[in-house]
């Protein structure tokens, strides 16, 4: 990023007017104009972090804004690169060719050596489909360049060169490897002997990237990939991948790259490679069955008009380069009568009664909604008969099936009725442990008891928040709350993952969750450069990942413990007394066990096709590719970053900070002497005996009385210690309430019968074991239902014998 001096000295060289400059600056001196991903449907939106800018910068798409972001970020010859600039006003024309001024935003600014560009970014799809819609501000000129007339207009007035850029599915491998090309640049410069790679390149002139690594006695492929960033060694960026390093090769002159395949075995597929054939090219049995009796009829020499009418098919294919068995295939797929026959009075309204009460009936039939069309249509055109189901029906499989399930469903519906997106089109997944992971949350399928009363279990349902690697498939890191998800879920699995690991991963995909919205989290990411990553919300087809995680734990292991739900019909079909709450005998402790042992016992076994297990794979791409993952120390700071912003909180001189049901005290704050004020506190999301207190501009840790018990604590009872006294006072609270209560009742209902009577009265109740009730009883619900009596004694007089 250019200091103040050289923006000032970029400037005066590209001789920019005063607008332009003043436009520029304006830009390079605030934030980001809006906020992208607001009204994303279907794409992914992300915050990139660049170390050219030391910042985030935020893309709408991943597969088109995101791959021009990481591009540029690349390209040695971009100094700056700014996201959502400051809309200006251009003029546009509508489809009546009426020109109105509106606000445009453009997608980037672009600060290259040859001069400041503004940047609109659009996939092929997107230009063809606007081109088509307002040609008069879109224009592809002969040699494929795409402009946009209004904004080109504008900037040009004022002296800025305006571009659009356009994404197509070819450069997925080089965004890729360009990805990769920039970690590993974060990682210490690893030199290779150079002896080494000459005497290497004497035995052949390219080697794959696993045979060099192993050629050169070497245990990781960083040192390969700086050489090939540093131009000393050269691979196809297009069709070759840093991950798959049998396949990726190398050679040390470029011009060599083209004569690699010649060495090589034939590939059974390369990108590219099929394409759609027509029926005439290469017909179904059925087609070439008939093709090859013709051809033997004219063999047998029978005569017919039919005959003649294939010898001169013959004639005419010979003519366009056909042989004679593709001439005579049978043209069947042009039969038919494809012309409207139905009235248009029957055709609207039939189409609209689809678009109409058909979509907008939940749960209505095929057939139930034929019917009802017929009873509508004979009163709607009573001169006109109703459509045939058949043509119904076919009608309404012409309509595409999201556009019925928005008004069945919502969002979420037409999302999961939606075709889905070409295979050829989509980004590369993530390829690489640590490249990418996902965390999720469930609210786990089993009773966990928090409280006992003396017999009585107090059970909830615990959340568990996951966070698996998307390459590998392997759990990376889980919390358990007892709490919905919040930012403190969100804190705690990533403190799990780097005390476990001591690193993170480069991108966390999320759905759009109000905790993963926040300014929290994505301060935290951006804390330890993490690119945040926001999958489209109510979209079923994304997070699949994490789901599978939690299916399997439903089914494979919840499914045996005491107190589950994961056959909710059954829940909900048995007494009361044996429903699953009643039942739970497992506590935090046991749930946390249980969950590690099960994620150790799910990353060692196959999953899909892979050959080693999601632990083995993960193990091997961090010794063979360390600079993916970011590395993070568990320290202070880290433990202040994850602490989660509270209110301001009034101190007390004597006693310190009152959070809770605990006080917390620190020395430092005695230097508040006398007053009470209100000072900044961050909640450690774990540890229920510290909280951060902002004293005289530094981040102190106070501490309760119970913090040295807590020190020697194992790690599952610390973190059990933390969901019952944090996540689970609210229902602590209410069952002491309820028996303070139940305590004052009894009370006075002593009171109330020993002034109505001289003797004294005892209560009769039955034990724990002998109750059974659907309800939850506390002992003091029990007193409430006791009997009482008088006590019966033959004398209050004491005797003493001697």
């Amino acid at each position: 990023m250019l200091t103040e001096i050289q923006f000032n000295h970029y400037l005066d060289r590209h001789n920019l007017s005063f607008e332009a400059r003043d436009y520029l600056t304006r830009v390079r001196n605030q934030q980001a104009s809006r906020m992208v991903g607001v009204h994303a449907k279907t794409n992914i939106s992300s915050w990139f972090y660049s170390e050219k800018m030391g910042r985030t910068i935020s893309t709408e798409s991943y597969s088109v804004e995101r791959a021009f972001v990481v591009i540029n970020e690349y390209n040695n010859s971009v100094f700056e690169l700014w996201d959502q600039p400051e809309p200006v006003p251009i003029k546009k024309y509508y489809k009546k060719g009426v020109g109105r001024t509106s606000w445009y935003t453009p997608d980037f600014i672009v600060y290259k050596d040859s001069g400041p560009v503004v940047i609109e970014v659009k996939d092929r799809t997107t230009v063809i489909c606007e081109q088509e819609k307002s040609p008069r501000n879109w224009v592809v000129e002969p040699n494929g360049k795409v402009t946009y007339l209004p904004a080109k207009e504008y900037f040009e007035s004022i002296g800025i060169e305006f571009e659009v850029w356009v994404a197509s599915s070819d450069i997925r491998y080089r965004v890729f490897n360009l990805e990769i090309a920039l970690k590993s640049r974060n990682q210490e410069k690893i030199n290779l002997l150079e002896h080494k790679i000459d005497a290497a390149f004497e035995e052949s002139f390219f080697w794959s990237i696993y045979d060099l690594k192993n050629r050169l006695e070497i245990d990781e492929y960083t040192g390969i990939i700086q050489a090939i960033d540093d131009g000393e060694l050269f691979f196809n960026w297009d069709s070759s991948l840093f991950s798959i390093p049998k396949g990726c090769f190398v050679v040390k002159q470029k011009n060599l790259l083209e004569f690699i395949d010649e060495f090589l075995g034939p590939k059974i597929y390369i990108d590219g490679f099929l394409s759609p054939i027509s029926v005439e090219e290469l017909p179904p049995n059925s087609y070439a069955k008939e093709a090859l009796e013709r051809l033997e009829k004219i063999k047998n020499n029978e005569k017919g008009r039919s005959v003649r009418r294939w010898k001169s098919l013959i004639k005419s294919g010979v003519r366009d380069g056909l042989s004679e068995f593709q001439s005579l295939i049978p043209k069947w797929f042009f039969a038919g009568n494809r012309k409207r026959k139905i009235n248009s009075v029957v055709e609207t309204f039939l189409i609209n009664y689809l678009l109409g009460y058909h979509s907008e009936s939940q749960g209505l039939s095929d057939y139930r909604s034929y019917i009802q069309y017929r009873v509508d249509a004979q009163k709607a055109h009573p001169m006109y008969p109703p459509v045939v189901r058949t043509t119904f029906l076919r009608r309404l499989r012409s309509i595409p099936p999201e556009v019925i399930a928005e008004k069945r469903g919502g969002k979420r519906s037409a999302n999961a009725a939606a075709a889905p997106s070409d295979p050829l089109d989509r980004q590369l997944k993530a390829e690489l442990g640590w490249q990418r992971a996902a965390v999720d949350h469930y609210l786990a399928d089993i009773f966990l008891v928090f409280f006992d009363s003396g017999g009585i279990p107090h059970a909830m349902r615990p959340w568990v928040t996951a966070m698996i690697d998307l390459a590998t498939g392997c759990v990376l890191a889980f919390s358990i709350s007892f709490s919905s998800p919040s930012k403190k879920s969100c804190a705690k699995v990533m403190r799990d993952c780097v005390r476990r690991h001591g690193r993170l991963p480069k991108g966390i995909i999320v759905d759009r969750g109000s905790e993963f919205k926040s300014v929290y989290f994505s301060a935290l990411l951006a804390h330890s450069k993490i690119e945040l990553i926001l999958r489209p919300s109510a979209h079923s087809r994304y997070g699949g990942e994490v789901e599978g995680l939690f299916g399997e734990f439903k089914k494979q292991w919840l499914t045996q413990r005491p107190g589950n739900l994961a056959d909710y019909k059954e829940a909900r079909g048995v007494d009361g007394k044996l429903a699953p709450k009643k039942r739970a005998i497992l506590t935090a402790y046991d749930f946390f066990r249980e969950f590690e042992a099960f994620i150790n016992w799910r990353d060692s076994n196959p999953r899909g096709i892979e050959v080693e297990a999601p632990r083995v794979r993960l193990a091997k791409h961090m010794r063979e590719y360390p600079f993916v993952a970011i590395s993070q120390s568990f320290d202070d700071e880290y433990a202040l970053a994850t602490a989660v912003e509270s209110k301001k909180y009034k101190v007390d001189p004597q006693r310190g900070l009152h959070i809770g049901a605990m006080w917390y005290w620190s020395p430092e704050i005695k230097s508040f002497g006398g007053n009470k004020p209100s000072i900044e506190v961050r909640i450690d999301p774990e540890n229920p005996h510290v909280v951060f207190c902002l004293i005289d501009n530094k981040w102190c840790p106070c501490y309760s009385s119970r913090i040295n018990r807590y020190s020697a604590l194992d790690a599952i009872s610390q973190k059990v210690e933390g969901l019952i006294a944090v996540e689970a006072f609210g229902e602590r609270q209410k069952i002491k309430q309820e028996a303070d209560e139940e305590a004052v009742r009894i009370i006075r209902q002593l009171s109330e019968e020993s002034k109505s009577s001289s003797t004294s009265h005892v209560l009769e109740f039955e034990s724990y074991d002998e109750i059974e009730s659907q309800d939850e009883m506390s002992v003091f619900e029990s007193l409430k239902n006791a009997d009482i009596r008088p006590l019966e004694a033959e004398s209050w007089a004491v005797k003493h014998v001697w």
